[in-house]
Order: structure tokens, then sequence, then C-alpha cells
């Protein structure tokens, strides 16, 4: 069976022997290294500790820098006679990652093998997503499993490569206290991912299957988990019930539950009582130093951490009335509590997106900024607040450096962060860093195959790359598994516009208009419509001009959207006209500005290459 290939990862080895033959050694060696130096070697779902596969890039990137202190240790252990002969001594190379290059410019000549490479890679790489996005998302229907606990399961060692934590069940069922059960579901997802050498799917994956009947086999094949955490909350009065269970993916039986229970007050301690037992359960070799961090609380008071709660259940619904809320409850939080980390670093997310929903940006980011320095003073272990200082330095500030070395320590500091994978996509993008941006927003794929959010960012890096059909491939999938969020048929609009499918684009704005609940929005998508029917696309963008123009005297309309109109019309001097806006107004949307749509017509024209080389980017 030919070897199967990742996007990002590489070529996959399906067995210890084709593990040990990659890195030359023998399999007796790699099993020591993977239980003593973390490996990554991964289990495959329901198969058992010896059913096992790994990717060659993330083989590579562990081996680096390691090769000496390997082989001194082979030798002072007897393992060095191990090694296959063709890989030992001065001819032995260390495997190097799959390298993801820009697409060059064409050139009528013979190219050596690792040039043509450079020009297969982007290609190749379009196709495997499109291969991997048909096959992994598809539609299917959920029904519960409910089994007794297994009581032979008490000393059960699991050690799962990854884990889905279901949204835990409000058995209230009433909107009052519906943040309890998905704040602590989210908490445990966060005190779970402390856990060595476990994957654990993000808050954005699971969370669509809230309030479903579900089959934990299908689930669990969807998320790529083998290991299934669900639960149930009741609070009555002032007492709290919590009742958890793992699940097997592979059999569909329950292999642990437990419930706890105390007053409202012994919430937190409920809480780290439940992650700790998870863990060990996941673990049973988990150290004390990782069972206290799974632990770890940054308040310990109880109405705090109610607060905290309440302001992240409002902090996900994202509408500007919610954020507003959002940053209510967590600066009450702070007001019982000072040095609670956490109300900060929600404060920071709050304020981070606050401008794309109506807020003052002049404001808003110097507060979000000010509330994850604040965060990481009070816990600098924080990974989340790197990542929004990152967002913020690169979009207010235009300090581009500074907001990778942000991103950087997010990673570094948690590199199961799926989201801080994805802004720091996004961003690469911006600066023309494609291949770069393809690697994080796969690795952003992997830690979270089922989000939307993601899918759709693959979407924005292959439109921005060229390949539009790719892009409209993707896109449609996203659309058909979620055809009431906006921004699927958003990115739609972007592969249309960049393929000059036009009257694809405008129905794909119209849907979206329609979608977001934001009358502003379907009423200029009917305004593109109208123009599109009038006078083709020239006519749609002459429109949309004319209505963001007409919202500019009533509100913060982005310059930058007149500007790519104009652009687009072909009105160069118009277009420069609300660029110099933008420029002015420091525009955060001015970091698109080398990868947007609409700005072909005006990309050769020297001001352009001003602006770019003013703003900092790399054009």
């Amino acid at each position: 069976m030919a070897a199967k290939s990742d996007p990002l990862t590489g070529r996959r080895l399906d067995s210890w022997k084709e593990i040990a033959a990659f890195l030359g050694r023998a399999e007796r060696t790699v099993k020591r290294w993977e239980a003593e130096r973390g490996l990554p070697v991964h289990r495959v779902p329901g198969g058992g500790r010896s059913a096992v596969f790994a990717y060659s890039s993330e083989l590579a990137d562990w081996l680096k820098g390691k090769s000496q202190e390997l082989d001194a240790e082979d030798a002072v252990s007897g393992e060095a006679e191990d090694r296959p002969a063709e890989l030992s001594g001065a001819e032995n190379t260390q495997p190097s990652a799959v390298s993801l290059t820009p697409v060059p410019a064409l050139e009528i000549k013979r190219w050596p093998p690792s040039r043509l490479a450079a020009w297969l890679v982007p290609f190749l790489l379009a196709a495997a997503l499109i291969a991997a996005f048909t096959s992994a998302h598809r539609p299917f229907r959920f029904k519960s499993q409910s089994q007794p606990p297994n009581a032979e399961a008490k000393d059960l060692y699991l050690a799962p490569d990854s884990v889905a934590v279901l949204p835990f069940t409000n058995l209230r069922g009433d909107a009052d206290t519906d943040y309890l059960s998905d704040g602590i579901t989210e908490s445990l997802i966060g005190e779970l991912a402390h856990v060595p050498r476990l994957k654990v799917r993000s808050r954005d994956s699971v969370f669509r299957y809230k309030g479903k009947d579900v089959d934990v086999q299908t689930i669990g094949a969807r998320l790529g988990a083998s290991i299934l955490v669900s639960g149930r909350v009741m609070l009555k009065g002032n007492t709290i019930e919590i009742s958890t269970e793992l699940t097997n993916v592979r059999d569909n039986t329950e292999v642990w539950g437990h419930r706890y229970a105390g007053k409202s007050s012994d919430l937190i301690a409920l809480q780290q009582q439940m992650a700790a037992d998870i863990a060990q359960r996941l673990r049973s070799t988990l150290s004390s130093a990782d069972r206290e961090q799974v632990m770890r609380q940054d308040t310990q008071n109880a109405e705090a951490y109610s607060l905290y709660l309440k302001g992240r259940y409002a902090w996900n619904k994202r509408t500007l009335a919610e954020l507003e809320t959002a940053i209510s409850y967590f600066n009450q939080a702070i007001a019982k509590d000072p040095e609670y980390a956490l109300a900060y670093a929600g404060l920071a997310d709050a304020y981070s997106v606050l401008p794309n929903y109506g807020g003052n940006p002049s404001e808003d980011f110097p507060k979000s900024n000010a509330a994850a320095r604040k965060a990481l003073e009070l816990d600098p272990t924080l990974a989340r607040p790197h990542a929004v200082l990152g967002m913020n330095e690169f979009e207010y500030n235009w300090d581009f450096s500074g907001a990778e070395s942000e991103f950087k320590k997010a990673i570094e500091l948690d590199p199961n962060d799926a989201t801080a994978h994805q802004w720091y996509a996004e961003k690469l993008v911006q600066l023309s860093r494609r291949s770069e941006a393809m690697a994080e927003i796969n690795r952003a794929h992997e830690l979270d195959p089922q989000s939307p959010v993601i899918t759709r960012v693959i979407g924005t890096v292959l439109t921005d790359a060229g390949q539009y059909d790719q892009a409209i491939t993707i896109c449609k999938q996203l659309v058909q598994e979620n055809p009431t969020f906006p921004i699927a048929h958003d990115c739609l609009v972007y592969a249309y516009w960049g393929k000059q499918a036009y009257a694809q684009a405008v129905e794909e704005w119209k849907i979206e208009g329609q979608l977001t609940g934001n009358p502003d929005d379907a009423k200029f998508a009917d305004a593109l419509e109208r123009g599109f029917r009038s006078a083709g696309w020239k006519g749609a963008m002459a429109a949309g001009a004319r209505v963001h123009e007409a919202r500019r005297k009533t509100g913060g309309e982005s310059p930058l959207f007149i500007a790519r109109f104009y652009a687009d019309m072909g009105d160069k001097d118009k277009a420069f006209e609300w660029l110099d806006i933008a420029f002015r107004e420091h525009d955060r949307l001015l970091t698109d500005l080398n990868v947007s749509p609409g700005f072909d017509n005006v990309r050769s024209d020297p001001r352009f290459t001003e602006l770019v080389s003013k703003i900092g980017l790399t054009k």
C-alpha cells in the first residue's frame, strides 16, 4: 500500500517498522524515545497500543538539534549497533520536513528537481486539502449513547492521542444557567490542554454538537478523537451536581464515570478535582507538576469565577451588545478578585474583536493591549494573551515583527492552540508569506479539523494564492456543512471575485447579507444586485461604493472598502483618494492591502508601491 500523505505533515508512516526505518534506528529505540523523550507518535483510534502512525515532518522537526545527543546516548546504551548499516556513520542524514514555497514565475527552461518541487508542492497541497475536506466533512445524524459505567475500568490506563470534551448538558434547561454548563465545558477543555502529548479539540469544534443526540463513534471519527468526555450539570438552589464520563470511541463503551456534588461555592474545587481525575485516567503516569498545572485555577473566589463564566458565555455570542455585556462581567470578576489573570485575558479578547462589531479601534485596541499585558503580569504561563497582542500589534500598530514575536511566544507556550496558529496564518498571508501561512493553517486544521473558521481561512489562503477553483471547492464544502454561517458565504464571495465569476459573487454576497441579521448588510447586498443587473460588475462596484460612502456619514466605515470598489472599476484617482484617507485614519484593514481582491488594476501604480512601503508590508 502506498504511504499516505498529509498537506502539512508530509508522508504518513503506518507502523513502528516504518517509523524506525525513517529515523534509521531499531524499533526498540524509537519506542523508548516515544516513552522517554516525547517522540511524536500517534495512536490509531481504537487500534490498541501497537497500532501507531507518525508523520515524517513531525519526526524531522523533533529530531532537529538532537542527532549528536541521541548518537551519544545510543553509544552509551549499546543501541548504536542496532542502526541499519546504510543509515549509520557519516552518510546518515537527518530527514527534513516538506518545504512549501510560493509558486515562482514561469520560465521556459529545464529546471532541476528541487526547483520543480517548489512548483509542484503548492498544487499538490491544494489537491490534498480538497481530498481531505471532501472525505472528512460529510453530513451525518447523531444518536445518544448511554451505557452503565464499567466497574472494571478504575485502573485503566487509556493514553489516547486526542480527546474531545462534548458540551455538558444543562439539566435545568433554562438560559439563566446555561452559562454554567458551557463554562464548565470550556474550562475543562483548557485544563486538559495541559496534559502532555494530548490533543484536545477546541470549543469551536465541539460546540457544534451542543443539544444534539450524538453517536460517539461518528463524532469521534469526525473530530479525530479516541476518547469523548461528556457530562451533565444540575444547579439546585445552593447545591451543584456534575456527572461526567469517558467513552471509548472504538467500541462505544463507557470506561469511567463519576459524580461530583457540593455547594455552589464549592464549584472551583469540584472543577479542579474533576479535571485532575480525568487527566489521571488519560495519563496514569501524570507527574505531580502536570497534575498541578491541570488543577490550577487563577482564582479561589467563587463569585469571581461565576462572573468570569458569564463573561465567556456572552463573549462567545459575538454581537456588539453581548461583547459589551462580556466586558461588564469580566470587570465585575476583577472587582471581586483583582489578581484574576483569566478575567483580564477575557477583557483582552473582548476589546480586541470589538472593532469588528462597531467598536472604536483607537479606544478598544489600547484597552485590549493593557488587559493582555496585565494578564501576563499576573500569570506569565498564559498563551492566549500573547496571541491577542500579536493580532493587535499587527492590525493597530503595524508592528509586524513585534506581532510575529507574540504569535511565536503564544505557540511556544501552547503548541496545541489551533486559534493561535490560525491567527498567525492570517497575518502571514497579509505579509505575502503564503507557504508559511499554509503550513500554519494546516497545523490549525490538524489540531481542530471541524472548526468552520479555520476552514474558511484555508479558503482565504488558497484565494490569495490565486488558486480560485481549489478555494471554491473548500468554501462550497464549508457552506454545505454550515449553510447559515455567514462567513462561509463570504469565503465564496472572494474566491468568485478573484476568479471573475461575478454573478456568483453577487449571489453569495446576497445570501451573506441575509444571514448576518444586520439590516445594513442586507441593504448593501441588494444595492450590489441592482447595480449588477443594470450595468454588470462595474455597476455593482459603483453601487457598493455609494453605499459605503453614505455609511461614512453616520459611522466608521472602512475607507479601504470604498477604495477597493473604485480600483476594481478602474478609477485609479478615486481609489488612491480613499487609500490616502485610509492611511491618514490608520485603517486597520490596510494590512490586507497586498492580498485584498479588487486592487489588481492599481498594483503596478507607483502610488500603490509607495503606500505598501509606508505601511511596512512586503509586496
